[in-house]
Order: C-alpha cells, then sequence, then structure tokens
C-alpha cells in the first residue's frame, strides 16, 4: 500500500529534480519540461520554497575573490562565457541547493573581505498566483543583469515589467521582458552603489510597459538581490 502522504508522479519528478536526484538524462528532460509546462514548473517552484528553510541554521560565509574566479574557471573552462549564456545552470537549482554548495565549499577556504567592483548578485523571481518564474544575476563589473525566464507567459494584449526597488525610492523600470528566455538589461549607475539593497519586481502592465513610468498593474513576483 502505497503511503498517501509521499509524492507521487510529477510531484515526486519535481522533487527530485530540486535534490539533484534524477539522472543525467531525465535531468535534461524534466528541465526542458519545467520551462514549457507551467504546471510542472509550479511544482518545481514549490519544492524549492520547501526546501529553503534547511538552510536556516546555515551561517553566511564570503569566499575570497580568488575561489570565486577558480570556481568559475572549472565550471567553464573554455574561456570567458557571458552571464546570459551560464544561466542553464540555474534552471532547477534552488537558492537552498546553491547555499548548501556554498555551505560546504567554504569549509576549506580562508575568508577575507569581498570587493565590491567584482560582487555578483543574483535571485529568483517566482509568481505567488501564476507559474512566472524568472533567475536574474547581477555582474557588478559591467552593471548588466542576465535574465532567464524559466516559466510564465503574459496574458493576450500584456507585457511582463521589471522594476529595481531600492529603499525610500520610487520603482525604477529597467524594461519589458523580451519574449526570448533569456535577455540582458542595463542597472543604472545610481543604482549599481546600491545592489545590496536592492529589490527586483516584475508587474503586469499593458502591453509595451507601463503608460505612467511607475507600475500600474498587479506585481507577480518580487524579491531581493543576494550576493554570492
Amino acid at each position: 500500500m502505497l503511503d498517501e502522504s509521499m509524492p507521487q508522479g510529477d510531484d515526486l519528478l519535481a522533487a527530485e529534480l530540486v535534490l539533484g536526484l534524477l539522472r543525467e538524462e531525465e535531468q535534461r528532460e524534466a528541465l526542458a519540461r519545467s520551462a514549457t509546462d507551467p504546471a510542472f514548473a509550479a511544482l518545481v517552484a514549490g519544492w524549492q520554497e520547501r526546501f529553503v528553510p534547511m538552510t536556516d541554521a546555515i551561517a553566511p560565509v564570503n569566499p575570497r575573490r580568488r575561489a570565486k574566479k577558480r570556481l568559475l574557471k572549472r565550471l567553464f573552462d573554455t574561456g570567458p562565457v557571458p552571464l546570459s549564456q551560464r544561466l542553464w545552470v540555474w534552471k532547477g537549482l534552488s537558492f537552498a541547493a546553491l547555499a548548501a554548495a556554498a555551505y560546504l565549499g567554504v569549509q576549506q577556504l580562508a575568508v577575507d573581505p569581498p570587493s565590491g567592483a567584482d560582487a555578483i548578485y543574483a535571485t529568483q523571481l517566482s509568481g505567488t498566483e501564476t507559474p512566472l518564474q524568472v533567475l536574474a544575476v547581477l555582474d557588478l563589473a559591467n552593471g548588466d543583469i542576465a535574465l532567464n525566464r524559466v516559466a510564465g507567459t503574459e496574458a493576450e494584449g500584456r507585457s511582463f515589467e521589471l522594476w529595481a526597488i531600492v529603499p525610500e525610492a520610487a520603482p525604477v523600470s529597467l524594461g519589458v521582458l523580451t519574449a526570448q528566455s533569456t535577455m540582458r538589461v542595463s542597472l543604472p549607475q545610481s543604482l549599481r552603489d546600491r545592489a545590496g539593497e536592492l529589490t527586483l519586481a516584475i508587474s503586469d502592465e499593458p502591453a509595451g510597459g507601463s503608460p505612467t513610468g511607475a507600475p500600474t498593474g498587479s506585481v507577480l513576483a518580487a524579491a531581493p538581490l543576494t550576493e554570492l
């Protein structure tokens, strides 16, 4: 007799994807499905949120800069790769998994103060009422935000607009999300110095974006940037 409390079917597949338990071919198929199947993407996002509390007891530690560069070289040793092209690694990867990996990695690393100019920030914007899911990486070295829309489609005649928000300031539009799954936007210079305070948000707007320069529709997702 099956334990009804255990996930089954697609729910089980989504949980195994988030935990990294799938074989290579199964993982590729599941990631591809999460990019095209909103219902499955919502299951994946749900499991990512459930596993986040597993990292609550892990104290954040900043590894030294050369450790980050060494890790990127080992992962991408074919030469410099733009962040927008590296974002495939993020598909199906939760911040719980990132935090766990960071915790295990820094146990053997000495720590020194991070450099603001080389800092990299990231976040995952997940819709609360829609299957929208967008991964964002800010590289302060060039001031660009690389975006990867893993799930979510605009309603007919509507657009998803990206906003940058810092405390005690009006939201700043970073543009409308394109039809492509990946894109890059430039962060205004005035906001780069406040990257550690930055929250990204996505609102539902008329086609082409807000006509007022401020959000006019529902805020579908919002999340603060976290330094990696």
